[in-house]
């Protein structure tokens, strides 16, 4: 069984195209003897041809969910359940194909155990949206240190190491971003957050996107309250015990994700 995948530059070209087909032995982005393969279009339908096996990867790109409506006789790739059901919705199909997002963790590193010290936030500037200097200082009193990557676009360079350095270095991780998402695009998106970090062994205390929660739910510690995320995060610091249940709950979860069993599912195509 052969593949192609056509991608563009950014995130999902990256990481659902680049790096899937280098897993797979696939072929990237060709301009010609494809007409026999199952082409995967990653984020992209500009391509002038469409063979019989063809597979649109919606990931977050409403574009492709509008020219899909238009072209009934194309595949669809939806990167997670929440993502899968808005779908179903949206284009009144029952044959969308769930494919997870794969995390970065493709050697399956383990956080080491030792002390907590460091909280992470990686992603944009709207990964956090609480002010980051009262963060640090809130951090500080309890004896943390404040990790803060927003250089997240070296996502789309060649390699992960950026990514898994920046896991390396911490021991919890958090994502509260309230506003982050409008209400159509919020089902659209990935838990790529939570497993990256579960597959290190490092748990996550988060706001409740649609998508962490239908996936994630009693894997990671949730919560709509500012104070109640400090809270959990005091608790995690000065219960070992409860550190690691929720560690070991995001590290089998985790598991799901790995480029192994993410990249087996596109066999079935």
């Amino acid at each position: 069984m052969a593949f192609s995948f056509f991608y563009t530059r950014g995130g999902a070209g990256n990481i659902r195209g680049r790096q899937i087909a280098n897993w797979l032995g696939a072929k990237h982005n060709p301009k010609d003897g494809y007409d026999d393969d199952i082409c995967i279009y990653v984020k992209t339908h500009k391509h002038p041809y469409h063979p019989k096996r063809s597979y649109i990867d919606v990931c977050d790109a409403p574009r492709a969910i509008e020219y899909l409506k238009g072209h009934p006789e194309i595949g669809i790739l939806a990167l997670g359940d929440c993502q899968r059901d808005r779908l179903k919705e949206l284009l009144h199909r029952d044959d969308i194909v769930l494919i997870r997002h794969h995390h970065c963790n493709f050697d399956r590193e383990q956080r080491p155990n030792r002390e907590i010290k460091v909280v992470g936030i990686m992603g944009m500037k709207n990964a956090f949206q609480y002010p980051v200097e009262e963060t640090r200082n809130r951090l500080k009193d309890m004896g943390l240190e404040l990790m803060f990557e927003e250089n997240y676009w070296d996502v789309y360079k060649e390699d992960r190491q950026k990514i898994i350095d920046f896991y390396k270095q911490i021991d919890i991780q958090i994502v509260w971003r309230p506003e982050a998402w409008s209400p159509a695009y919020a089902p659209l998106r990935s838990p790529l957050k939570l497993s990256n970090a579960g597959s290190f062994g490092i748990p996550t205390i988060s706001y409740p996107e649609p998508d962490y929660l239908q996936e994630w739910e009693g894997k990671t510690l949730f919560t709509k309250d500012i104070d109640q995320l400090f809270s959990w995060i005091k608790e995690l610091k000065e219960k070992p015990k409860f550190y690691k249940v929720m560690a070991d709950k995001a590290r089998k979860k985790s598991a799901e994700y790995h480029i192994d069993n993410v990249a087996k599912l596109y066999l079935n195509l």
